[in-house]
């Protein structure tokens, strides 16, 4: 089994891009999002709450198996282990297979602190759904193209429309072009005006195919603002 560490190199191994149809991101974003790393071989993105408290998807840090996020630091990665994860208590896994929604969120506890470049982003309080062609910027660290492994490592971002929204709990985004999340940019944020609205939950190809550039499907943080802030505060952090 390849170890955290070897993952994360394996990350800097080619030319680091993420988000298909996306560009670097920048600024405070680049500050508010981490990039998660498993023995399972699988990476996400998480959202930061607080420098050691992180708002992640569900099926990200599932199923059992080690995790850490990744610093990437002028002498190489660095790796902070995860030392608690609760997941969301209505996220089934088996929703994805049947096409029902549930929230797909998880906050992710690490041993250790992230360094200090990091700050809190602001999540939306606000429970109600997204008007339909509302403008989104959803960001994380995974491929540019759907299977490329080489291509993940650095956050990317795109904007997105949306084009509905899926039993009170999602929001679909598509721009019906060649854009949208992909592998390793699951748990990363969708934002309108800066604040974090939802967090990345599923992709798919054009015409709802398996891949990427197609749908990006997103869980909205308004309506489970109650559990993030409560299990937060249980890992010693509050919410912005």
């Amino acid at each position: 089994m390849r170890t955290l560490i070897t993952i994360a190199l394996l990350l800097l191994a080619g030319p680091a891009n993420a988000i298909v149809g996306g560009k670097p991101a920048g600024g405070a974003l680049a500050s508010q999002a981490a990039l998660i790393v498993s023995t399972r071989g699988a990476s996400c993105t998480g959202v930061v709450l607080a420098r050691d408290v992180l708002l992640t998807a569900a099926h990200c840090v599932q199923p059992a198996a080690n995790y850490a996020v990744v610093v990437f630091e002028p002498a190489g990665p660095r790796l902070l282990q995860a030392a608690r994860v609760v997941l969301h208590p209505r996220f089934d896994p088996g929703s994805f297979e049947s096409s029902r929604p549930t929230p797909d969120l998880a906050l992710v506890k690490l041993g250790e602190a992230l360094p200090e470049r990091f700050g809190p982003a602001n999540l939306s309080a606000d429970p109600t759904l997204p008007p339909q062609r509302a403008h989104f910027l959803i960001a994380g660290f995974g491929v540019t193209r759907d299977g490329d492994g080489k291509s993940a490592g650095t956050l990317r971002t795109v904007e997105l429309p949306s084009i509905g929204t899926t039993g009170g709990i999602m929001v679909r985004l598509s721009n019906g072009e060649a854009a949208g999340g992909c592998t390793g940019d699951s748990g990363g944020p969708v934002l309108a005006d800066g604040v974090v609205v939802g967090i990345i939950g599923w992709s798919t190809a054009a015409g709802g195919k398996r891949g990427c550039g197609g749908v990006t499907g997103a869980t909205l943080v308004g309506p489970q603002r109650a559990w993030i802030n409560a299990t937060a505060r249980a890992m010693g952090a509050s919410v912005q």
